[in-house]
């Protein structure tokens, strides 16, 4: 599961992490929460060509738990992937989406990537820094996204406030956009 704030890069990374694990020979399936009424992540990774399912209308943390739950089985039963990744929405607490789930997924194969944007943090800390505490706090591996666009200060500053968040949690710097250090962070955060 990918947790992190909207506009974080979320989706950009999933599609490189499903095409990782197709290059492995794995099937994959996507399960999207939009909140929106246009599904554009959604659309934008079955453009892809995804297998991708889509939760609507709400959030699921909150109001579409129970949809979360049958949606997997659907899948399960449907698609029979050898990955689910999951993409909530950019305002769900992924901790709390985990638990949820628990009992509908291998609990010793399952993760929470958190990312967070290094262009935008300045902005995410001054004005959601409890959201995304609370948002990013589960996590077992954070991903630094968009290294490409800032400098090496800015990375530094992000990386000492993910480790003050949580120390011990691997962190990696990546851009979803170039491709930059995500060999080296699927290799070390994702199963085989």
């Amino acid at each position: 599961m990918l947790g992190g704030f909207l506009g974080s890069g979320k989706t950009t990374i999933i599609i490189r992490m499903a095409e990782h694990y197709i290059g492995k020979g794995r099937k994959v399936a996507v399960l999207v929460n939009e909140i929106g009424e246009i599904g554009v992540d959604g659309s934008t990774i079955r453009s892809g060509g995804l297998e991708t399912v889509e939760l609507e209308q709400g959030c699921i943390c909150c109001s579409l738990a129970g949809s979360l739950q049958s949606t997997m089985k659907e899948i399960e039963a449907q698609i029979d992937p050898d990955v689910l990744l999951i993409e909530p929405t950019g305002l769900a607490l992924p901790g709390k989406v985990m638990e949820l789930i628990r009992g509908t997924v291998d609990e010793d194969r399952e993760n929470i990537i958190g990312i967070i944007d290094a262009h935008r943090f300045d902005t995410l800390i001054e004005r959601k820094e409890d959201f995304l505490k609370a948002q990013l706090s589960r996590s077992d591996f954070f991903l630094i996204n968009k290294v490409d666009a800032v400098d090496f200060e800015r990375v530094f500053e992000v990386s000492s406030w993910l480790r003050a968040l949580s120390p011990g949690t691997p962190v990696f710097m990546v851009s979803g956009k170039t491709g930059e250090g995500l060999e080296e962070a699927f290799s070390q955060c994702l199963f085989p």
